[in-house]
C-alpha cells in the first residue's frame, strides 16, 4: 500500500512539472523536443498528460496486483520499501515495526491489504489464538522436516501389502519417530515407496502418509497365508514342547515323591524291624536263670550236643549223648548202649535230628521199632522236637519246621514232646544260631520232665 502511495505522488509531480513546461520524467528525449522550438500546445500538453496518467495507472495497477497476490513478501523487501518512502510513512508504520511478534506482523500485513488500522485491530484481538496456531504449525513443519522424503524410492504403482503381525505406524522411518497409529495382523496396507534401498515402507494411513517397518509387511496374500500356517505350526510345536516339558516335570516330581515315600517306608520298616528284633530279644531272654526241676528216676536222655549242654547244667538222670551226632551214630552206637540199661520203668527221651533233618523217616522207623522192644521191657519212649535255630552254617529254621511237621505223624507207640512251639511262644536265646544259653537249656530240660508220665 505504501508503495502505491509513493508511485501516485511521483506521478502527480511529473504531471505538474510537465504542465509548467519543466523537465519531464521522459528524460533527454523530452528536453530535446522543447529546445527545437516546438511550442507545446494545449493538445500536446493534454497528450503528454494522458500518456503520463496512463503510465501511472498501469504502474499503480501492477503494484496493486503485486500487493494483493504477494502480501507475504519477504521482510527484507518490505524494509527496503520503507526506507525509500521514509518521507511518506506515518505513525501507523512505526507501530507496525514495533510489533512484538514477527510472524504476527507478516500475517497482519498479508491480511491488511486495505488499511493498516484494520490490520492492527485484527492482530490485537486475535494475538493469543494465532500464537497457538503458529506454534502447532511450526511443530508440524519441524516434524515434516525431520524426514528427508527425497530418500524415499517411490513405486511406479501403489502396492498392496499385508501385515504379518501387529506393528506401530510412525511419523518417520525409525522407532525414534512418534507413533501415529497401529496395524494388526492381516490388515491390507497401501505402500507408496520404500525409504532407502531396503528400509521402512512409505504408506497411506488414514488419508495421510506415514512409515511402517518393512519387517512386518508381506508382499502378497499367499506369503501372508503361508506365514500364518508356519506361525500356527510353530505355535502348536511350542505348545506341545511346553506340554511335554510340563509332563516330564510332573513325572519327575511324581517319581521324586514316590522315591521319597519309598524311602520313608523303608526307614519305617527298618525301624519297625529293629523294634521287633529288640522286643523279640527281650522276649527270648529270660528274666532270670531258672533252677532245674527235680530229676525223675529211670530217665534216659539220648541225644546230640544239645543234650551235652543240658547234662552239664543239671548233672542228674542218665545220658547217652555226644556232640554233632545224628542217625548213623544212633543205630551204630547209642541204641546198643541203651539196650543194656533200659528196663521196667525207664523213660527213654530221644533228642536227635538237628544235624540231619533229612533223615526224618529213618528216625521214625527205627524209633518205632525200638519203642516196641522197650515197651516189652516195661519202658516208655518219648521223642523231643528239634528246637528253633537262627542263622548258622548247618541248619535253617525252615528245615527244622519241616522235620517237626513230619515226625508226629510218622511215630507209633512214641509220645511227641513239642518244646519248639513253647520256646517260640515263651522266648529263648541262642548263642551261635544253633545252641542256647544256660537259662534256655534249663527251661528245655524242665519242659521235658513236665511231659514225662
Amino acid at each position: 500500500m505504501k508503495r502505491v502511495l509513493a508511485i501516485l505522488m511521483l506521478t502527480s509531480t511529473v504531471f505538474v512539472m510537465t504542465a509548467c513546461g519543466g523537465v519531464s520524467s521522459t528524460g533527454t528525449a523530452d528536453s530535446a523536443a522543447v529546445t527545437e522550438g516546438s511550442a507545446e500546445t494545449p493538445e500536446n500538453v493534454d497528450a503528454s498528460t494522458k500518456s503520463v496518467d496512463a503510465d501511472a495507472k498501469e504502474i499503480a495497477s501492477s503494484e496493486t496486483e503485486k500487493t494483493a497476490d504477494g502480501a507475504t513478501a519477504q521482510a527484507d523487501d518490505k524494509k527496503d520499501d520503507d526506507k525509500a518512502l521514509t518521507s511518506s510513512t506515518d505513525s501507523k508504520d512505526t507501530a507496525a515495526k514495533d510489533s512484538d511478534a514477527a510472524n504476527v506482523e507478516d500475517k497482519t500485513v498479508a491480511s491488511d491489504s486495505k488499511t493498516d488500522g484494520a490490520a492492527d485491530k485484527t492482530a490485537t484481538g486475535t494475538e493469543d489464538k494465532k500464537d497457538a496456531t503458529s506454534e502447532d504449525a511450526k511443530d508440524a513443519a519441524e516434524d515434516e522436516k525431520e524426514v528427508d522424503l527425497s530418500e524415499v524410492n517411490m513405486f511406479d504403482e501403489t502396492q498392496t501389502m499385508y501385515v504379518k503381525s501387529a506393528v506401530n505406524v510412525r511419523k518417520g522411518p525409525t522407532t525414534e519417530y512418534g507413533i501415529v497409529g497401529s496395524a494388526k495382523a492381516g490388515d491390507e496396507i497401501k505402500v507408496l515407496g520404500q525409504y532407502g534401498k531396503a528400509g521402512w515402507y512409505y504408506i497411506e494411513y488414514k488419508k495421510d502418509k506415514a512409515f511402517v517397518s518393512n519387517k512386518f509387511l508381506l508382499k502378497t496374500k499367499e506369503e501372508y497365508d503361508a506365514y500364518q500356517v508356519q506361525l500356527a505350526a510353530k505355535t502348536q510345536q511350542a505348545q506341545e514342547t511346553a506340554a511335554q516339558a510340563a509332563a516330564q516335570q510332573a513325572a519327575a516330581q511324581q517319581q521324586a515323591q514316590q522315591a521319597a515315600a519309598q524311602q520313608q517306608a523303608q526307614q519305617a520298616a527298618a525301624q519297625q524291624q529293629a523294634q521287633q528284633a529288640a522286643a523279640q530279644q527281650q522276649t527270648q531272654q529270660p528274666a532270670a536263670q531258672p533252677a532245674p526241676a527235680p530229676a525223675i528216676a529211670g530217665t534216659l536222655f539220648i541225644g546230640d550236643s544239645r543234650c551235652v549242654q543240658m547234662k552239664a547244667l543239671v548233672g542228674q538222670s542218665s545220658w547217652i549223648c555226644e556232640n554233632s551226632k545224628g542217625y548213623e551214630w544212633l543205630v551204630s552206637t547209642a541204641l546198643e548202649r541203651a539196650d543194656r540199661i533200659i528196663g521196667k520203668g525207664t523213660r527213654v527221651v530221644i533228642c536227635l535230628g538237628v544235624n540231619d533233618t533229612e533223615n526224618v523217616e529213618k528216625y521214625a522207623t527205627t524209633i518205632n521199632q525200638k519203642a516196641a522192644e522197650w515197651a516189652a521191657k516195661g519202658a516208655k519212649t518219648y521223642y523231643v522236637s528239634v528246637n528253633p535255630v537262627s542263622e548258622n552254617p548247618y541248619r535253617t529254621e525252615d528245615e527244622v519246621v519241616y522235620f517237626n511237621s513230619r515226625m508226629p505223624g510218622l511215630l507209633s507207640g512214641v509220645t511227641w514232646i513239642d518244646t519248639h512251639t513253647s520256646l517260640v511262644n515263651n522266648g529263648y536265646q541262642l548263642v551261635d544260631g544253633l545252641h542256647y544259653n544256660d537259662a534256655t537249656n534249663i527251661n528245655i530240660y524242665n519242659m521235658i520232665l513236665s511231659q514225662l508220665k
